[in-house]
């Protein structure tokens, strides 16, 4: 099993916490960050946590800014917007860019560089707080060909799939899977995309393949749980507290559990 996660350079400080927390419980599975533009001392930092490749490239904000029809000024306000609260209608574009495409071609650039390297891999998001071992879950992902968080009853096309938190089996199944994701991902202009885009067009994908001999594996919510309650054993940070908050939140709970 190898772990990836993603991480531009405002989510720094979670990806410090990330692999803190991470460390405690599995002190060897491998890591794999793709990170834009990080600095040479927070990659050493990174890379000092054991077991982590830290794969970095810089972002062009220009090109970003103009591919998502803003002014460079607009931009940054809407990714510091985004790295330190959370997202609204008017700084969707950078998380559609960001967590909605490029960190999803990462996933798929990472699980095909990992093909006869690897049998499974766990994709989660940065600003998560690990809070206990992951061994069920991961027995989840190595019985399936694609984990994620299912929630179909819902009525909302952007709730049906959480992808916070992904697990694969590294084979063709799963390539098809990231291939049809991105296919949907790119037919829809950055500006154009609503709030939630990046669920739902993993949804897409999703219903595209149902039917095919894929084997799908629901990940519990104790494994992305945004209500941090102890029995919990991942917390998410995707509330209305905003990033900054919950990073102090976090680290405070750390504190108790780890003394």
């Amino acid at each position: 099993m190898i772990i990836h996660a993603y991480l531009t350079d405002g989510f720094y400080p979670w990806g410090e916490f990330f692999l803190e927390s991470l460390r405690y419980f599995h002190k060897n599975i491998p890591v794999i960050l793709s990170t834009r533009n990080l600095n040479n001392e927070q990659i050493t930092n990174l890379e000092s946590y054991g077991s982590v490749n830290v794969e970095n490239e810089d972002l062009s904000y220009k090109k970003l800014a103009k591919r998502a029809n803003i002014t460079l000024d607009e931009l940054h306000k809407h990714k510091n917007q985004i790295e330190n609260v959370h997202i609204t209608q008017e700084s969707k574009v950078w998380k559609l860019m960001i967590a909605a495409d490029d960190r999803v071609k990462s996933v798929y650039e990472t699980l095909k560089g990992l093909d006869g390297k690897s049998e499974h891999m766990f994709h989660i998001d940065i600003d998560m707080y690990f809070r206990a071992r992951l061994d069920d879950m991961f027995n989840i992902i190595r019985a399936n060909d694609i984990s994620t968080r299912f929630r179909l009853k819902s009525k909302h096309l952007n709730r049906k799939i959480l992808i916070s938190v992904l697990g694969f089996k590294i084979n063709d199944k799963s390539f098809k899977f990231m291939e049809e994701w991105i296919n949907f991902i790119d037919n829809v202009k950055p500006y154009n995309r609503p709030i939630g885009y990046g669920q739902t067009s993993c949804y897409y994908a999703y219903q595209k393949l149902i039917n095919t001999n894929t084997r799908w594996g629901n990940i519990p919510q104790i494994y992305a749980s945004p209500m941090m309650r102890t029995t919990d054993k991942i917390w998410a940070a995707n509330t209305t507290k905003g990033k900054t908050e919950n990073l102090k939140i976090f680290r405070e709970d750390f504190e108790k559990i780890s003394t």
